[in-house]
């Protein structure tokens, strides 16, 4: 728990140890005069007050809003307790959002296109050592311990209004066998039903996700599923995998918004860890899952769809806030996803690693990694 102190007088602790105290006498400020009784109860009234304005109000980390189930709002739904102002957006909000200009619009209009390299996983394999592969938006391929894990898997184009800007690096079928598959959540651009399908057909792997997929794996037919809370861990083959939470929300269907919780995961194998991020907001939960957890091996982070910020801000970073939250996990290597993938949102689809290149330095900062599409990244 964070004891919140920092609109709290200097004299904070010396008002507890009077009231604790009465007949002790004041070093601090007061010249050691004696300590009478109207004194203590004015300190005690003051005290009274600056309790209930939250100058001595106790925040729970998000660990223990975790484990108390604080967000489990209702049976059916979820949310981001600690974000007073985390209510999904409403239609009306989307609707002002559509019917907005769009600054970029000019920008917007330039075509844009982006490297694309087709990943060699036979030479991969044939080097023994870990590694992970970018595929485009939130999907990665990560090999570890014999294992292999794929993030947020969507192959093809989510619907025919929102269709691929740049081409998946390998035919589905050059894929190697597939252990693990996770899921961050329920939005269509990261649970993708033609690519669970074909994973399902192909490999038939474990399938974890945050609570509430049951009914959808189930009319899959899938039964392999492993449903994590926050903070829940599942272990297999050498490597544990850990739910931890982000700042989200989920929604598949016009009505019933956050019946299907949302998640990040650390991925644990051997004495590497492997953060991975698929869709989130900046929010204090980084700093403390760095202090927990940290430091971390790599960081998969998500740095675009994040225009317009009055719409986006709360459940998407911008390459600032990527960046902040790499600093904040104490990440050793940090790769940015979620960008050059979709067209999504406002901003231009090369802007967030435009932005990103513009604002890194290398002092002080995770080592950064920008890979293509397609693009490999080898441990050591």
């Amino acid at each position: 728990m964070r004891l919140l102190r920092d609109k709290a007088p200097r004299n904070d602790y010396l008002l507890l140890s009077v009231i604790a105290s009465p007949s002790a006498s004041l070093r601090t400020g007061f010249a050691k005069q004696s300590v009478d009784c109207r004194t203590v109860f004015i300190l005690l009234a003051l005290l009274i007050v600056l309790r209930a304005t939250g100058v001595f109000a106790v925040e729970p980390s998000v660990e223990e809003i975790s484990k108390n189930k604080v967000h489990h709002a209702e049976a059916v739904r979820f949310t981001n307790p600690w974000c007073a102002g985390c209510a999904a957006r409403s239609r009306w909000d989307f609707l002002k959002w559509q019917l907005s200009s769009n600054p970029y619009e000019e920008e917007k209009k330039k075509p844009v296109t982006f490297n694309v390299v087709k990943p060699d996983f036979k030479n991969l394999d044939e080097s023994g050592k870990d590694y992970a592969v970018w595929l485009g938006h939130s999907t990665v391929l990560i090999k570890s311990n014999g294992k292999t894990i794929i993030t947020d898997p969507v192959f093809w184009d989510v619907f025919f209004f929102i269709k691929r800007r740049t081409s998946l690096p390998i035919d589905p079928s050059a894929l190697p066998k597939i252990d693990f598959v996770l899921i961050s959540h329920g939005h269509y651009d990261h649970l993708n039903t033609k690519s669970i399908e074909y994973l399902k057909e192909r490999f038939d792997p474990v399938f974890i996700t945050p609570l509430g997929y049951e009914e959808y794996f189930s009319s899959l037919g899938i039964e392999k599923l492993i449903q994590l809370d926050w903070f829940e861990s599942f272990e297999a083959g050498g490597m544990k995998i850990t739910s931890l939470p982000v700042q989200h929300w989920s929604k598949r269907k016009l009505f019933g918004d956050n019946t299907m919780l949302w998640a990040s995961y650390l991925m644990e194998a051997g004495k590497r860890k492997y953060y991975w991020v698929g869709d989130s907001g900046y929010y204090r939960g980084y700093a403390e899952i760095g202090e927990k957890f940290g430091p971390m091996d790599v960081f998969f982070v998500p740095v675009g769809a994040y225009e317009p910020r009055w719409f986006m801000k709360t459940y998407h970073m911008n390459p600032e806030e990527a960046l902040q939250a790499a600093k904040d996990v104490a990440a050793r290597t940090f790769i940015p996803i979620h960008w050059g993938t979709f067209d999504l949102t406002d901003e231009p689809m090369d802007f967030p690693i435009k932005r990103l290149k513009e604002i890194y330095e290398e002092k002080g900062n995770p080592v950064l990694k920008i890979l293509e599409h397609g693009g490999a990244i080898i441990f050591e």
